[in-house]
């Protein structure tokens, strides 16, 4: 059994262009489950947009092992620009990820601008499955925006910001092995260590290609060189998937209880044609 949702998080919208106000918003619940990929629980979700506006398209993914796929915006003319990870703004200019295609987690969420500039449709594909049809076209709506600049992203929480220059108060390496943590399975009486409240903390993650890597309470920043994967360098994710190691920062403020991390494994039955995940968890 279980359940998941999309729990959406008001911005303060007098911070942020109309493009990305409520009556603009998109929402794509994207779920690979078994054999079915789907779009908001059906085969195809349909969004009708209008012609040269702005809309702002927030997508949540999910998928049992959090295995990486492609979000893919195939066909149309449609423009679209990714401003948002993990439910944060990106740092960068909101047109900078740009593209008709993003890599995502199967546990993530992201943000996108976008915009078809004639009528046409544009199928939204997660991996190999078709989970939306974006239609443009004149409907008479009022929705969407006719903004020709999409504007900044809002100002950000102060355990946001400043982590690129700022001295570390502690480092921890991090490395994920088949349901293990720093081969240590879950024991809610033995934390993997302990983080002090109100510092500022830079960990090297390994081994989250063949087993992504969910942290709690805090949003992480990455600083390695060139980022990891799809990872951009200098922005903020909550869940991480790649090749080799990942130098993160994050900021320990604002909460202070149980710093829950999640490895996820996708394992063969030998018996079975079914797939058995295994969830590691360990705490700070």
């Amino acid at each position: 059994g279980g359940a998941f949702g999309m729990i959406i998080i008001d911005d303060d919208y007098s911070k942020v262009h109309a493009w990305a106000h409520p009556q603009n918003e998109l929402l794509l619940l994207v779920s690979d489950i078994g054999n079915s990929v789907l779009g908001n629980g059906i085969t195809n979700e349909v969004f009708q947009v209008e012609v040269g506006r702005w809309y702002r398209l927030r997508v949540s993914t999910v998928e049992p092992n959090a295995n990486t796929a492609a979000l893919s915006f195939n066909g149309g003319d449609c423009t679209v620009h990714k401003v948002a990870s993990d439910g944060i703004w990106h740092n960068a200019a909101l047109t900078t990820y740009s593209g008709s295609s993003f890599d995502m987690t199967g546990a993530s969420r992201a943000d996108y601008a976008i915009s078809c500039a004639s009528v046409g449709s544009t199928t939204v594909e997660w991996g190999s499955g078709e989970v939306a049809t974006i239609e443009a076209g004149t409907f008479g709506s009022n929705t969407g925006s006719e903004e020709t600049d999409l504007g900044n992203a809002p100002p950000k929480p102060a355990s946001l910001t400043g982590l690129n220059d700022a001295s570390v108060d502690g480092t921890f390496s991090i490395t994920m092995s088949g349901a293990k943590i720093n081969r240590k399975m879950w024991d809610e009486d033995v934390p993997l260590g302990v983080v002090p409240y109100g510092g500022i903390y830079e960990w090297t993650i390994g081994g989250t290609g063949a087993h992504p890597y969910h942290q709690h309470l805090y949003h992480m920043l990455i600083v390695e060189p060139g980022g990891c994967g799809f990872h951009q360098e200098g922005e903020f994710y909550d869940t991480l998937s790649a090749s080799g190691s990942c130098r993160v920062r994050f900021y320990a403020i604002d909460i202070g209880q149980r710093m829950v991390l999640v490895s996820t494994l996708s394992r063969d039955m030998t018996c079975h044609s079914i797939k058995q995940t295994l969830f590691s968890s360990t705490s700070f």
